[in-house]
């Protein structure tokens, strides 16, 4: 089989290469590279027992109609059936034949729900018997496994079950024995265990709005006990790597060990992209203009369904994928020279008839952290590389092809920080450091005044209070704070006190060099 260039050739033999009992292969491919072909083909012509797993069912659907799997199956005939639920038949017979007919297929294509599900009750997709298992987008995996592991009890569930002013394990049993549904009893039963059985990837506590919260810091190992059982898994994304190496993911899944000849392939050529990144705050109406004034078509991808309905309602032309409604369909609904505004459309946005001119991201896409009894419990190391995922995921949009040419908007002046350009890869040449005034000087401006604070650090915190002084902020990990000075060391050597310096968190203290907010920062201090 002839592949269209020498990456999606070498990624093909690395796939090709893994088809035999082995630890878990990691095999990144930027997007645009073709590796669903590079996949597929080899995957199909093996003649092994082989599932494919995806983010959803979009993409499945996606799948079984690519030119991908029509050309694997030239190669050698072979039976696909995609696994369904139960509530996708009318009977049970029904339902037990179309397993059957699945388990027995050469290619089995679930969603990863359903390869979480097969985690925990073998059977359900029978991996295990499979020869190799395929986890495509493998990136996403983390945040479908945090999807089956948080367990929520609303706060008028609490009230109802007159459980809100219990302690959190008394509450969860009298929701337990009170509540009217099956999900808000089984959510129940899963904090009680995790209360009784306490361990420390578990938190359990109430979030702002009063709901009793599970929460589980490393989801994604739930598919350790999969992986371990299974002859051969592979994972591929575009987004494996962080700062070029795959630990980050490896911790995220706790896999114990990955195969040797793991690697990321990145095209040499593919494509052009011009990025533009604003040096200031802008505000909903400023953002409107520049999406309205970009080259069309224009893929917007926001953080949330609010901020989607705010643009939207502000860029009068654009299709606004509403809440809940089904990616394909706001994309179905976008003309070859519209906008379309979407919110969680960072990948699996396949469009072969729109070919976006640009794409806009209007805010860094960092993770939201999750406050639980006041206590921030997810990491800011995962709230980055989120932001650095979604961030390459979304430029990838607009370079689908080897000819395209993209320019990139990022509206939001923290996505020019360090930590974040690595979501744009290097044969870009993006010249960051033209792009706000004075970013020449900010980097070592940090790192002095990190040096400068040692000595003042704990005497600053015991003065001022071991939490981020930021209005609004609630970060109170040591780790994750550092002592700001209000006197920026660019005005000369001085006798610092401790009038003179704040506790920030790592995030708001980069904030504060960016946005060079220090009178908004004197006047928190001084109130």
């Amino acid at each position: 089989m002839k592949y269209r260039s020498k990456e999606q050739t070498a990624y093909a033999a690395l796939i090709e290469g893994a088809i035999r009992p082995g630890p878990p292969l990691l095999a990144g491919a930027a997007a645009g590279l073709g590796k669903t072909h590079g996949f597929t083909i080899p995957l199909v012509a093996s003649g092994k027992k082989i599932s494919i797993a995806m983010s959803t069912r979009q993409l499945i659907d996606q799948f079984l109609e690519s030119d991908a799997l029509k050309q694997a199956l030239t190669t050698r005939p072979a039976t696909v059936v995609a696994l369904q639920t139960r509530r996708s038949f009318d009977t049970q017979q029904q339902y037990r034949e179309h397993k059957e007919k699945a388990f027995s297929a050469d290619v089995l294509v679930i969603t990863h729900a359903a390869a979480l599900i097969d985690t925990w009750m073998p059977g359900y997709a029978n991996l295990r018997d499979r020869d190799v298992v395929l986890f495509d987008e493998a990136d996403l995996l983390a945040d479908a496994a945090d999807l089956r592991n948080t367990f929520s009890i609303d706060a008028d569930i609490l009230e109802a079950c007159k459980a809100n002013e219990m302690a959190h394990l008394e509450a969860a049993k009298a929701v337990k024995d009170k509540a009217d549904t099956t999900e808000d009893k089984a959510a129940a039963t899963a904090i009680i265990y995790a209360l009784e059985n306490p361990a420390w990837y578990k938190e359990v506590g109430k979030d702002e709005s009063g709901a009793l919260i599970l929460k589980h810091r490393m989801p994604g190992r739930m598919l350790k006990r999969l992986v371990a059982d299974t002859k051969r898994c592979i994972f591929t994304s575009g987004t494996l790597q962080v700062a070029g190496r795959f630990d980050y993911f490896s911790k995220a899944l706790g896999l114990d060990s990955i195969a040797a000849e793991s690697k990321h392939i990145d095209p040499v050529v593919h494509g052009s992209l011009a990025v533009r990144v604003s040096s200031k705050d802008l505000s909903s109406k400023q953002m409107a203009d520049q999406i309205m004034a970009a080259e069309r078509p224009t893929l917007v991808l926001t953080t949330s369904h609010a901020l989607t309905a705010e643009l939207g309602a502000l860029c009068t032309s654009a299709v606004v994928r509403a809440a809940g409604e089904p990616l394909t369909n706001a994309v179905a609904r976008c003309t070859d020279d519209g906008i379309l505004i979407a919110a969680g459309a960072w990948s699996g946005l396949d469009a072969p008839r729109l070919r976006w001119k640009t794409v806009v991201i209007p805010k860094t896409p960092y993770l939201r952290p999750t406050i639980l009894d006041g206590r921030q419990v997810t990491r800011y190391l995962d709230s980055k590389v989120v932001a650095i995922r979604r961030t390459n995921q979304g430029f990838h949009r607009g370079l689908r092809t080897p000819d395209a040419n993209c320019t990139l908007l990022l509206l939001d002046p923290r996505s020019s920080r360090d930590e974040l350009r690595q979501a744009i890869p290097e044969r870009f040449k993006v010249d960051w450091e033209a792009f706000a005034e004075g970013s020449r000087v900010l980097p070592s401006h940090l790192s002095a005044e990190r040096t400068r604070s040692n000595a003042l650090r704990a005497p600053a915190i015991k003065e001022h209070g071991q939490k981020c002084s930021h209005e609004g902020c609630v970060v109170t990990e040591l780790h994750q704070l550092d002592v700001h000075h209000l006197k920026p060391i660019a005005e000369g050597a001085r006798l610092t006190v401790l009038s003179d310096v704040v506790v920030l968190c790592k995030n708001h203290h980069a904030d504060a060099h960016q946005f060079m907010k220090m009178a908004d920062l004197q006047a928190t201090n001084d109130e």
